[in-house]
This record gives C-alpha cells, sequence and structure tokens, in this order.
C-alpha cells in the first residue's frame, strides 16, 4: 500500500513534466513575448487567486493538502534541478539549435515544473505563514523567497529589453535596435561627447570608455561616463559601453552602447535576499543554546 501511494506521488509530480512535452509538440515553444504588460500582472492575479483557492480548499481536495509538503516537493526538485542542470550544459542559443534543449527557457517541460515548484513554494508559506510563530520564520522566509524569485523572474522577463544603440561623435541619436534588427525609440536621446581608449603594449583594449550626455523624454538631462561594468542607469535604464570601431581604435568616430531595462529586477533581489536571510535565520535558530552551570 505504501508503495502504490509513493507511486502515484511521484506520478503527480511528473505530471507537469509530461504536460510540458505534449504543449511542446502541440503548441510549440513558449512565447514569452506574449506576457508583456499587462498580461504579466493578470496572470500574477490569476496565479496568486488559484493558490488561495487551493488553500481554503485543502481539507476537500487531497491533493492541495499532499502539496504542501515534504513529500510533494522533492520529485518535483529533482526535477527541476536535472533540467536546470542540462541548461547549464547544453549552449542556450537563440536560433535553432538541437531540439528544445537549445532553448530551455522556451521549453514547456522546464517552464511547468518551475511553475509546479513554484506553487509548492506558495503554498508550504501560505501554511506555515497562517500557523504563525517564531520558528516558522526561516522556512516561511526560504520558502516564499523561492515563489517571488520565480514569478519575478519568469513573469518579468517578457518585459526586460536589451537593445543596442550606436552613437556618433557631437549627434544625438534615440534609436536603437533589438537582437532581430526591430528599431525600437527608448524615450531616451544620447549625445556621445568622447570616447577613450587605453591599450596594453600589445595593443589589445585595456579600457575604452564613452563620456556622454542622456536627455530624457521626460525632460531629465543626465551626464556621466560608461564603461564596460559601469553602467550610467537613466529612468529604469542602464547603459553599457558595448563596442566602438576597431578599425579606428582611439579615433573611433563612435561608441556602440547596450540598453537594458528589467522593472522585475528588484523584485526577483528581494527573494533572493529573503532567501538569504531565511538562510541566516535557520542558523542563529539551530545554534546550540549555552549550558547554565
Amino acid at each position: 500500500m505504501a508503495r502504490r501511494i509513493k507511486l502515484k506521488m511521484w506520478q503527480i509530480a511528473l505530471l507537469p513534466l509530461v504536460a510540458g512535452v505534449l504543449m511542446q509538440v502541440v503548441l510549440g515553444p513558449v512565447r514569452w513575448e506574449l506576457f508583456s504588460w499587462p498580461v504579466n500582472l493578470i496572470v500574477l492575479i490569476l496565479l496568486l487567486s488559484a493558490i488561495g483557492a487551493m488553500y481554503a480548499l485543502r481539507k476537500k481536495v487531497c491533493l492541495f493538502e499532499w502539496m504542501m509538503h515534504f513529500g510533494a516537493a522533492v520529485p518535483c526538485l529533482i526535477c527541476a534541478a536535472a533540467l536546470t542542470i542540462v541548461m547549464g550544459l547544453i549552449p542556450q542559443v537563440h536560433e535553432d539549435g538541437m531540439p528544445w534543449l537549445s532553448q530551455m527557457l522556451r521549453f514547456w517541460p522546464f517552464v511547468l515544473v518551475w511553475t509546479w515548484m513554484m506553487i509548492i513554494s506558495a503554498l508550504a508559506s501560505l501554511n506555515h505563514l497562517l500557523r504563525w510563530k517564531v520558528k516558522e520564520i526561516p522556512f516561511v522566509l526560504n520558502h516564499l523567497g523561492v515563489f517571488v524569485a520565480i514569478v519575478a523572474a519568469t513573469l518579468g522577463s517578457a518585459d526586460m529589453q536589451s537593445l543596442q544603440l550606436t552613437a556618433f561623435t557631437g549627434e544625438p541619436e534615440w534609436r536603437a535596435v533589438d537582437d532581430e534588427g526591430t528599431v525600437f525609440e527608448p524615450g531616451l536621446t544620447i549625445y556621445l561627447h568622447k570616447f577613450t581608449l587605453e591599450e596594453y603594449e600589445d595593443h589589445s583594449p585595456k579600457r575604452f570608455a564613452s563620456e556622454i550626455t542622456v536627455c530624457t523624454d521626460d525632460g531629465k538631462t543626465v551626464r556621466g561616463t560608461v564603461e564596460v561594468n559601469r553602467p550610467l542607469k537613466v529612468n529604469g535604464w542602464k547603459i553599457y559601453q558595448y563596442g566602438y570601431d576597431v578599425q579606428y581604435g582611439a579615433e573611433s568616430p563612435y561608441s556602440v552602447f547596450k540598453l537594458v531595462r528589467d522593472p522585475w529586477i528588484l523584485w526577483v533581489y528581494i527573494g533572493i535576499f529573503m532567501m538569504i536571510a531565511g538562510a541566516v535565520c535557520l542558523m542563529l535558530f539551530m545554534a546550540p543554546k549555552p549550558v547554565k552551570e
């Protein structure tokens, strides 16, 4: 009897994986662009409502009650970890590479398994949160942190933008392109004042930077120096030094900038910090108490 129940639990945990394969065959890869604002907000509201309904019906539906326990998380976590390892081993490309596995973030089994894991974390957090005790703090922080980080990273990915803008010295530029060559106007204009290049003795680049002024559509003016790993932050955009005309070197007439915008990234960091705080609290609570003499 115990084996039969255990087998059923594994079968239930594998449902997202099997359903994901079927959806990949029928629907094709996940199209995250369809989840951009405000669709992702609507999906979040529906998800939270579904989690609330599952918790409310936990006494009537044994599946929902089971999802709040350790036995539900283990097989799901194993599947999620396995898929994540595969993602790390196989190069992820935009073009058609190895079928499915080379675009793991658009692979339905990967998405559904992590969604299942996210729901389990949320239900477990809710269950412990409503039974509020001090000793529950590490558990709640860890599981709720996982939920917040995954939700923000997945639903927010549709709103993330990565554009490339090329500005010539002394000329304003307000147009940028994405990886597919589509032209966008990000709501800011970049003026390139000066490009600087420092080289090693073998003439390989040591440091290259650009002095720029950024004017936004809402009237802000920001001046600064942009380097490869030192972006200038303006109106939610991070402006990175990305390239230059290598033929001219230090005399390059233009600079290439990478513009990155991720409005959900703060919530990803909040989720990560919650997990870290949960781990710290767990160590504090597990610390041995001093023995009274």
